[in-house]
């Protein structure tokens, strides 16, 4: 981790440019490609199911929706759709996806949004808020979402996540008053991570915004990390050493540094410095790697946390300016 010292804003500047030029190898295994496009050909014949309940949200200015949509495995994954009430054209949408243990919370939380005239769908992912989850998993030890069948990349708990994801975006463009064309993929954390996912194995998104991802240079962010659901990882294999290669080799291909080279839509990472939890040099490896239109925001004195007014207002003006 960084700590700053007497020269100040000399030694900041040194850390980022070290930042900066991180270099890492991919370690994408050669059926990485093949394994995505077959889950996704799988997970789209499946039909969405999608339902929409009137949530009777008590601020006038917007109609609210319990949305339910059929996941990866038919496990009916639960959203928040919400839509301003007053909208004459196709409205642009922004897809949520929360972080760690979370969930989506209120339709308050997404007023800046609708006020403005975007849509908004905001999901539970699968296991967690409302969203339950249909899946077996042999590896459950732990009981914790990061280690779910981690032993077999055929089942393991992330490959579901950025697939429903993937999903909500079906969800989104199915609707008629939805423009297909200016669709933003965000979120933070475990959300972050998923949204630099799902940017990567869908290109209808036209902006992603991840901030303070996870699943990023996963080896290194193991080894640097201090807090978070990475260190669950940790305490599987200090229980199943013999399943060190296989659970690296199943990682790889739910790590964001080998599926961001599929990245094409526009996409800004944000990040601290002083994050124990997603530390900040994995996050750079995946964001040096990415080749498509990219910008970072970095906050030296900022642990995992961007609630900070400037980064909010700094968001808001983002997603305006590019959607």
């Amino acid at each position: 981790m960084f700590y700053w010292g007497r020269k100040g804003v000399l030694h900041i500047k040194q850390t980022i440019e070290e930042l900066k030029s991180y270099q890492p190898e991919r370690t994408s295994k050669p059926d990485h490609h093949d394994f995505w496009s077959q889950t996704l050909s799988e997970a789209k014949k499946k039909p969405l199911r999608a339902k929409l309940t009137d949530l009777n949200y008590p601020i006038k200015q917007i109609t609210a929706y319990e949305l339910t949509y059929h996941g990866f495995d038919e496990t009916p994954i639960h959203a928040h759709y919400i839509l301003p009430k007053e909208h004459n054209e196709k409205l642009p949408c922004l897809l949520f996806f929360h972080g760690y243990s979370m969930s989506k919370h209120s339709v308050s939380n997404y007023m800046q949004w609708l006020i403005q005239g975007y849509a908004v769908i905001a999901v539970d992912c699968r296991g967690q808020g409302k969203s339950g989850d249909f899946s077996s998993y042999t590896s459950d030890s732990l009981g914790t979402w990061v280690t779910k069948g981690i032993l077999d990349k055929e089942e393991y708990y992330y490959r579901k996540v950025y697939t429903d994801g993937v999903r909500a975006i079906d969800f989104a463009c199915s609707r008629p008053e939805i423009d297909p064309d200016r669709i933003g993929v965000i979120g933070g954390s475990m959300g972050g991570g998923i949204t630099l996912a799902v940017a990567a194995l869908d290109d209808r998104p036209k902006l992603a915004i991840a901030d303070m991802p996870n699943m990023c240079d996963i080896p290194l962010a193991i080894e640097q990390k201090f807090e978070g659901s990475l260190t669950f990882v940790e305490k599987f294999l200090h229980q199943y050493p013999e399943h060190i290669e296989l659970v690296y080799e199943n990682l790889t291909y739910f790590d964001n540094l080998n599926l961001s080279e599929s990245i094409t839509c526009k996409t800004r990472i944000s990040q601290g410095l002083k994050d124990l939890i997603c530390p900040p040099m994995p996050a750079f490896g995946v964001y040096n790697l990415i080749t498509a239109p990219k910008s970072m925001e970095i906050y030296p004195f900022t642990a995992h946390d961007m609630s900070m007014v400037e980064h909010v207002d700094k968001t808001i003006e983002f997603v305006n300016e590019n959607l």
